[in-house]
C-alpha cells in the first residue's frame, strides 16, 4: 500500500516535471530557430560575384544548422539529467513523507491486534464461566451470551483485519471446484431464509486455481449480508470470472456505495452487527488482487467479486 502511494507521488512529480521541460525546451528551441541566425555581414568582394554570395550564404545556413543541433543536444542532455534529479528527490522526499504515516499506521495496526489478542482470553473466560453457571433465568442468560458472542465476533473481525491490512497475499492456492464451494456454502444459510427463495445460477462444474479459504471466507460474508437484508429472495451467479450475489432488500443509495467497503459503516443503523463484514471482504479481496464491487437499483441489490 505505501509503495503504491509512493509510487504515485513519484510518477506525478515526473510527469508534471516531464511536461514543463518539454514545453520551455521546445520553446527556447523554436524561439531560438526563428529569431537567432547568423548576422556576419558578406565581404564585400562576395556581393560582385553570385558563386561566391552563394557559396556565403550556404555556409552561414550550415552554421546555423551546426549552432541549432548544438542547442537541441544541450537542451535533450539538460531535460534528461533534470529528469534524473527529479526522480532521485521525490524519491527522498517521497520516503522522509511517507515515513510518519507509515509507522501511524503501523502502530495502529499493532495495536488493534493486540488488543483483540487481549480481549479474545477474557471474553472467552467469561463465556465458559458464565455456561458453568446453570442459573434458571433462562432470558437472561440467553442476552449476556448473545452479547458475549457479539463481542467475540468483533474482536475476531478486528484480529482479521489486523492481519489483512497492508499485507501481500500468503494464502495458499490450489486447484477446486468453485461451484462445489458456492453450493455447499449456501447450503448453510437455507436455515435462516425461512419463506425466502434462494436461487444458483452456477455450471455443474467450475475448475479454477484460488485462494480457497478467502474466496470461501469472502463469500460467507457476502451470503450472510443477502440473507440478513433480503425480503423474498436470494440469488447467486457464477462464471468463471466472477461471482454475483443479489438480494431484494433495501436498496443502497448511489453516493453510499462506495462507502458500504468502510470499516464500521452501516447504512441501516438500527440492524445488527459491527459493519465489518464488507470491510473485511475488501481487504481480503485486495489481498488477492481481485475486484469487489456493490450494485443497487430500485428493486434489488448486487455485489461482484471478480477474481
Amino acid at each position: 500500500m505505501f509503495s503504491k502511494l509512493r509510487n504515485k507521488f513519484i510518477i506525478t512529480n515526473m510527469v508534471i516535471t516531464t511536461i514543463i521541460i518539454v514545453f520551455a525546451f521546445s520553446a527556447i528551441y523554436v524561439a531560438t530557430s526563428i529569431s537567432h541566425s547568423p548576422k556576419r555581414p558578406m565581404p564585400r568582394e562576395f556581393e560582385r560575384s553570385s558563386e561566391m554570395s552563394s557559396a556565403f550564404e550556404e555556409e552561414m545556413r550550415e552554421v546555423r544548422k551546426d549552432n541549432m543541433a548544438k542547442l537541441a543536444v544541450t537542451l535533450i542532455v539538460t531535460g534528461v539529467l533534470t529528469e534524473i534529479l527529479v526522480f532521485v528527490a521525490s524519491y527522498f522526499y517521497a520516503e522522509r513523507a511517507i515515513k510518519p504515516v507509515k509507522e501511524a499506521y503501523e502502530k495502529q495496526r499493532e495495536f488493534i491486534a493486540n488488543a483483540s489478542h487481549e480481549l479474545k482470553t477474557p471474553i472467552a473466560a467469561a463465556r465458559a464461566n458464565f455456561e458453568a453457571l446453570g442459573t434458571d433465568e433462562q432470558p437472561w442468560t440467553d442476552n449476556v451470551d448473545m452479547e458475549l458472542e457479539r463481542a467475540s465476533n468483533l474482536v475476531n473481525d478486528l484480529l482479521t483485519l489486523a492481519r489483512t491490512d497492508g499485507r501481500s497475499a500468503t494464502s495458499t492456492k490450489k486447484n477446486v471446484d468453485l461451484a462445489k464451494i458456492v453450493r455447499k456454502r449456501a447450503q448453510l444459510i437455507k436455515a435462516r431464509l425461512g419463506d425466502k427463495k434462494l436461487l444458483i445460477d452456477a455450471p455443474a462444474k467450475l475448475p479454477a486455481t484460488i485462494a480457497e479459504a478467502d474466496f470461501t471466507q469472502v463469500l460467507d460474508i457476502l451470503l450472510d449480508n443477502a440473507a440478513k437484508y433480503s425480503k423474498t429472495v436470494v440469488s447467486i451467479g457464477l462464471d468463471e470470472k466472477k461471482l454475483i450475489i443479489t438480494n431484494d432488500g433495501k436498496t443502497i443509495p448511489p453516493e453510499k456505495l462506495e462507502k458500504v467497503f468502510e470499516r464500521f459503516y452501516q447504512t441501516d443503523k438500527s440492524s445488527e452487527g459491527s459493519g465489518l463484514g464488507l470491510a473485511i471482504a475488501a481487504a481480503v479481496t485486495k489481498q488477492n488482487n481481485w475486484k469487489i464491487e456493490a450494485q443497487s437499483d430500485k428493486k434489488t441489490t448486487s455485489f461482484i467479486l471478480s477474481f
